[in-house]
């Protein structure tokens, strides 16, 4: 695993990105071309947070290749649109409309972490957004996440911390995984980062305590990837 520190600097000048519209077909549930490619990403967003996974797992669940919407999400300069049909696939894994915002977004605070997304307010945030495009962009299976909770302060994530997911790594022992625990009576499934010890899956805090481990069976629990890289910002930034 890889942890990089970035550094706050200050940028005299932004450079702007023009984003263009690719043609969409009528279909089913057609998202009308006056939407644009931001709204799309709002919302591609604002669905993964809600249901708790990434863009890889949303993209399996939707039935549709990982790339239809990393392609968008991750990098800023792509000019297509995400397709009416795509649109509407991922709105049916969250029982919505497409660009329809969940009524209910779940507590943040009580997930282990939440799928990353891109702060344009300022600098210290966009040398972060440019660091986490490079390392996702183009690369299908890997996703950004940000770590909320202490279960791993002692392998050396914090809160805050960006974790880079790659889904095609194949887990060895001390490895940072992420993983699903699934509830197949409630039909839900809990996002979790914890050190890979096998066949269990283990929190390393001084503050989270109590927590017994949990074996990986391949049916109620699963290894989604394994944690490659960690950003941190600056202190203070």
């Amino acid at each position: 695993m890889v942890v990089m520190r970035i550094s706050v600097r200050i940028f005299a000048e932004r450079q702007g990105v023009c984003v263009l519209s690719s043609c969409i077909s009528p279909a089913r549930n057609f998202v009308p071309m006056q939407h644009s490619k931001d709204e799309q990403v709002a919302w591609i967003n604002a669905v993964r947070e809600y249901l708790g996974v990434s863009l890889t797992e949303l993209a399996r669940r939707a039935k549709i290749a990982p790339s239809t919407l990393q392609r968008p999400v991750n990098d800023p300069d792509y000019p297509g649109m995400i397709s009416g049909r795509s649109m509407a696939a991922v709105a049916a894994v969250a029982g919505l409309r497409p660009l329809e915002y969940p009524a209910r977004m779940r507590g943040l605070a009580e997930a282990d972490a939440s799928p990353f997304t891109y702060d344009d307010r300022n600098d210290a945030a966009d040398n972060l957004n440019r660091a986490v495009r490079e390392l996702v962009k183009g690369r299908n299976g890997r996703d950004a996440w940000v770590m909320k909770s202490y279960a791993l302060e002692l392998a050396g994530v914090m809160p805050g911390d960006v974790m880079i997911v790659d889904m095609n790594l194949t887990p060895r022992p001390r490895d940072i995984v992420c993983a699903q625990i699934y509830d197949w009576s409630g039909s839900r499934a809990e996002t979790v980062f914890r050190l890979y010890e096998a066949p269990y899956l283990l929190t390393h805090s001084m503050r989270v305590n109590g927590e017994k481990p949990v074996a990986v069976d391949n049916t109620t629990v699963v290894i989604k990837g394994v944690v490659d890289t960690v950003l941190r910002s600056r202190a203070g930034s």
